[in-house]
């Protein structure tokens, strides 16, 4: 179920998936010294490191000088900043970092109804529609015959945003959509990320030769010398290749049914989120996908951003029985990596292109972290996260509220300090036992998370934003001790004193810690570390 982060609209999402702000409504855009501010704490946290370019090749050089800091207002409350800015008020930066609004500061406030009116017609305004499904990675067939058949398929997460996405609009605005109205691309393909970017590409555009021969030109020189084709297809996987090409449209016809919609979904999981980043990327240098025309929103499910857990590169099944295809996430960790490298360079791409993101990672994720999952090292108003805790697991406790504060701080272009990448190992699944990785993709409030940030984010126009990286080495170990450090960072942070509402939520943790009685043994351990956190004043 979802909190109420998103009270706009008459529709409810349930409160499995905690999103980071408590109402959508209090993002603001602006300018943000959180981001750069407080040299000495990035210099004591070696996983939160100086924003610099990552050593590579020329073209990603050149795509990654463009990094700036991310726009987002920090420093007032964020609910009428926010409001602010979908009234279009006109934020720019000076040279001393400061705001200064080009419309003066005023002006009254809006409303709830104005904001309303503002969602329901960008609502409205959605168009012809096209939902791309991109699968993650799946398992060799031989462990496929011991753990089952995979459920997270391209249709499955086609057909799911599609259903979320007439719900939502008919229960929130009052817009029907039929099922006709929504072009579905669910695209099949096996293989390592850069192989599987070109496989995926050319099942929309193999149609149309002049468009092939463009893409094959601008394709990057990624051909790792250990790339392997996949292996061969079986009758069940051409059968669901069939079924698949039974959903699209004849294949001549995709390029320019992509490229007349209106709204574009890409909805992905796992390894697919690395794999859908470049693959929108190609799209938009293709002309195919243009998001100065074009709504394109990009959901990534619990998505390998900085690489899986890293106790599972030593697993047994990965070394030894598994394809480098599972071996090759692991190189996501390094962010001198080439792998990781293309996954910066596209992202900052294409959300420099104007293309939302919503990371939501998983509770009790067996595979991925949540660090990995909402991309930690990368910062942009375009980008919102949020986590999935299934019933099972869902507690209103100090855990839950403080994973909760920190996103709310990411979605503010505020800096956590690196909290979010201590706390995944608390929040980590294993292996025998949690299904987090997979349950998240089931959840329609999630599709429905897409659909309104995406909705909400474009209903004006705003200026572009470079994008903010700041690497981090995810395999290191961890030092336990920098998190009361941490906390206390926050507590005394001046742009969350001057915000109310992030001021009252600190207050409540404190009181939530007294209360806390975790039972895992990490959760204890956590615990044990954050005890001056119950003499905060």
């Amino acid at each position: 179920m979802l909190m109420p982060d998103f009270d706009i609209g008459s529709g409810e999402i349930p409160v499995n998936v905690l999103a980071g702000n408590r109402l959508m409504g209090r993002l603001s855009r602006g300018t943000t010294s959180s981001e750069t501010q407080d040299d000495e704490a990035r210099a004591s946290d070696k996983h939160a490191r100086a924003d610099t370019d990552v050593d590579g090749d020329a073209p990603l050089r050149k795509r990654l000088r463009a990094i700036g800091q991310t726009v987002m207002d920090s420093a007032i409350d964020m609910a009428p900043g926010w409001a602010r800015s979908m009234l279009q008020w006109q934020r720019v930066a000076d040279t001393q970092g400061q705001q200064r609004n080009t419309e003066g500061s005023d002006g009254p406030e809006p409303t709830a109804e104005q904001l309303k009116d503002l969602m329901d017609d960008s609502a409205r305004r959605l168009g012809k529609i096209a939902v791309i499904g991109v699968h993650g990675w799946f398992p060799r067939r031989m462990l496929q015959m011991l753990a089952g058949e995979p459920t997270g398929k391209s249709e499955k997460f086609c057909l799911m945003m599609r259903d979320a996405l007439k719900a939502y609009l008919l229960e929130s605005h009052g817009v029907s959509v039929a099922d006709d109205d929504v072009s579905l691309f669910p695209l099949i393909g096996e293989g390592q990320i850069q192989d599987r970017v070109e496989l995926l590409l050319a099942q929309i555009i193999g149609g149309n030769e002049e468009l092939a021969s463009s893409a094959s030109e601008s394709a990057p020189n990624a051909a790792d010398p250990a790339l392997k084709p996949s292996e061969p297809a079986s009758g069940a996987e051409r059968q669901a290749e069939l079924a698949a090409e039974a959903l699209m449209p004849p294949r001549q016809q995709r390029a320019a049914v992509l490229r007349s919609a209106d709204t574009v979904f890409v909805v992905t999981h796992s390894q697919g989120t690395p794999v859908s980043a470049m693959l929108v990327e190609r799209l938009l240098e293709a002309g195919i996908l243009d998001a100065t025309r074009q709504r394109v929103g990009l959901l990534a499910m619990a998505g390998i951003g900085h690489g899986p857990l890293a106790h599972l590169r030593d697993n047994v099944v990965i070394k030894y029985i598994e394809s480098n295809t599972a071996r090759e996430l692991f190189e996501l960790m390094d962010p001198s990596s080439f792998q990781s490298q293309r996954f910066v360079a596209a992202l900052s791409t294409i959300l420099h292109a104007g293309v939302r993101v919503v990371c939501v990672g998983s509770w009790v994720d067996e595979v991925v972290p949540l660090h990995s999952a909402i991309v930690q090292g990368v910062s942009h108003p375009h980008v919102f996260r949020a986590v999935y805790v299934d019933a099972a697991h869902y507690a209103d406790d100090f855990l839950t509220g403080l994973i909760v504060f920190a996103l709310r701080l990411r979605n503010a272009g505020m800096y956590d300090h690196g909290l979010l990448v201590h706390l995944s190992g608390v929040v980590a699944g294993s292996l025998w036992g949690h299904w987090g990785h997979s349950t998240v993709y089931a959840e329609p409030a999630v599709y429905k998370l897409a659909v309104k940030w995406l909705l909400l984010s474009t209903a004006t126009a705003p200026e572009p934003a470079h994008m903010s990286y700041r690497p981090f080495h995810a395999a290191e170990p961890l030092n336990p001790f920098y998190i009361p450090s941490i906390m206390r960072t926050l507590w005394d942070d001046p742009s969350i004193q001057a915000c109310s509402s992030l001021r009252a939520e600190l207050q409540r943790l404190v009181a939530l810690f007294d209360k806390w009685a975790p039972e895992t043994r990490a959760a204890k351990e956590l615990r044990y570390r954050l005890e001056p956190v119950s003499c905060f004043q």
